[in-house]
């Protein structure tokens, strides 16, 4: 199973590029100041993979949580980006309502569940 997932990740890599060239994103509110990625397991493993490779040319510092915790300078500056393919991810969801109280930039990344439910509500970014 492993191996067949593996040898088919250029696959999985130009759906993903699929679907973000269709998704309707609005521009952020605020210029970015920073960037934090929530996610877990397998819906954290991308925004890791995103932070490696973007270290060197992203200005701004981009932290990934993968807990409970929302750092205490996360602000109306900060985009956050919610990683959860069930969206239902108990820590993720944490992280989502305290970036949502902080006043955050929010981007979710989601196949369903209660992270798609808050992202509708609130009128985020969803893909």
């Amino acid at each position: 199973m492993m191996k067949e997932l593996i040898a088919s990740f250029p696959e999985q890599l130009e759906e993903a590029l699929s679907i973000f060239k269709s998704a309707q994103l609005k521009p952020l509110k605020n210029k970015a100041n920073n960037i934090l990625i929530s996610g877990l397991g397998g819906s954290g493993i991308g925004g890791s993979i995103v932070a490696e490779i973007a270290q060197t040319s992203v200005k701004v510092p981009i932290l990934i949580v993968k807990d409970y915790s929302l750092p205490a300078w996360v602000n109306e500056h900060t985009l956050v980006i919610i990683s959860s393919y069930s969206g239902n991810t108990e820590e993720t969801l944490q992280v989502m309502e305290s970036a949502i109280a902080a006043n955050a930039m929010l981007i979710c990344i989601t196949s369903g569940g209660k992270v798609l439910e808050l992202a509708q509500e609130n009128e985020f970014n969803y893909i």
